[in-house]
């Protein structure tokens, strides 16, 4: 990326985070778990987040009677290296991501993602860049904004790492929505749905930022674009892990 475009994500970062104080001033946010106004999440409802804990595939983070790697991991290993979470998908969690996704309350991104941080260390070493999950075009137009991507530049700017810009990696078919879906047709519904750009990736060690891990078929995807157009190795990170 070059320092232009450097210097105009950081300008359109810092309106970004003005604008919002500002909105904060005139119509003081409430709590999206509790209701309770005076912050977006409120500290009681981020202290009872629920974390998750193991023992853990050490592949796909799926909780797991023993360590180990899951069945499913052994059986056929995602393209992926590792997934890493912070917290399982229910209750607080749940409907903070729910509303961040679809209620638009976008300020969410930075208390979900300072969370995660306080359980989710920074690996080490760091990777050389982070990529969001894309959305395709037509459905990131009618919603506004790719909650992924929120998610990933708030943890660029804890880690201290670069967010790789969206042609890095695109969404290249408006796939059906992966509620409700079975493992196997997840893994049909996301099978050849992105493209990476090799002048991007090829060579760097990178990190899918998400935010919900449920069969890990959409970051196995992600994966393996991006390993076909060059990339040495990929993790995944997300908010949360679906049990």
């Amino acid at each position: 990326m070059t320092p232009e475009h450097n210097l105009i994500d950081s300008v359109q970062e810092q309106v970004r985070r003005l604008s919002h104080a500002v909105l904060d001033l005139l119509f003081p946010p409430r709590c999206v778990v509790c209701h309770r106004p005076g912050a977006h999440l409120c500290a009681d409802c981020l202290a009872v987040l629920p974390t998750l804990s193991g023992p853990l595939c050490p592949v796909c983070a799926l909780p797991v009677e023993a360590p180990g790697i899951c069945p499913r991991c052994a059986a056929r290993r995602p393209s992926f290296t590792r997934v890493r979470s912070g917290y399982v998908y229910e209750g607080a969690v749940r409907r903070a991501v729910l509303a961040f996704k679809y209620n638009g309350r976008r300020a969410l991104a930075a208390p979900l993602v300072d969370a995660l941080s306080a359980v989710l260390p920074p690996p080490s070493p760091l990777p050389d860049a982070l990529c969001a999950v894309p959305m395709h075009h037509l459905r990131e137009q009618e919603r506004g904004y790719n909650h992924a991507k929120l998610l990933a530049d708030e943890l660029g700017r804890c880690w201290g790492v670069r967010v790789l810009p969206g042609e890095a990696l695109r969404r290249t078919q408006p796939t059906t929505r992966q509620v409700g879906l079975s493992y196997q047709a997840r893994q049909s519904n996301v099978k050849g749905a992105f493209e990476a750009e090799r002048r991007f990736v090829e060579g760097k060690v990178l990190v899918v930022v998400d935010d919900v891990c449920t069969t890990g078929a959409t970051l196995d995807a992600c994966a393996m674009a991006l390993l076909r157009a060059g990339a040495a190795a990929v993790e995944g990170v997300t908010l949360a892990r679906a049990l």
